[in-house]
């Protein structure tokens, strides 16, 4: 049986100085606040970073560039899923709330096949 993980993970600021469509996608966002990627994998969550940074289809170019670390606190209490669509559910709700809190948040819609979580 596969198991899903949701996870956070902090972007360097310059993530929005840099990216004209990072900031396109965060119309809320609040100065100061932390600027975000939000993901759900099959794999360990360290496996997963792992493959961003080394690029490559499955990566995300802002994870690759501005990776900061990770931020369990964010993520330890969403519940591991046992199918793909449950835990793109709960990425997609995470997301939501860190924008709700004004955050930059890359991520958090489903996947359609490559270059996907």
């Amino acid at each position: 049986m596969s198991e899903y993980r949701v996870y956070v993970l902090r972007l360097q600021n310059q993530v929005w100085t840099k990216s004209k469509r990072f900031r396109e996608a965060n119309p809320d966002y609040k100065p100061r606040k932390p600027v975000v990627y939000v993901g759900s994998t099959g794999e360990s969550i360290e496996e997963r970073i792992a493959k961003h940074r080394a690029g490559g289809k499955t990566s995300n170019r802002f994870v690759k560039k501005y990776f900061r670390r990770k931020m369990p606190a964010e993520y330890a209490d969403i519940p591991v899923c046992s199918d793909r669509p449950s835990a793109e559910a709960l990425e997609a709700k995470k997301a939501n709330e860190l924008r709700a809190r004004g955050w930059g948040v890359w991520g958090g819609e489903p996947t359609t096949g490559m270059g996907g979580d």
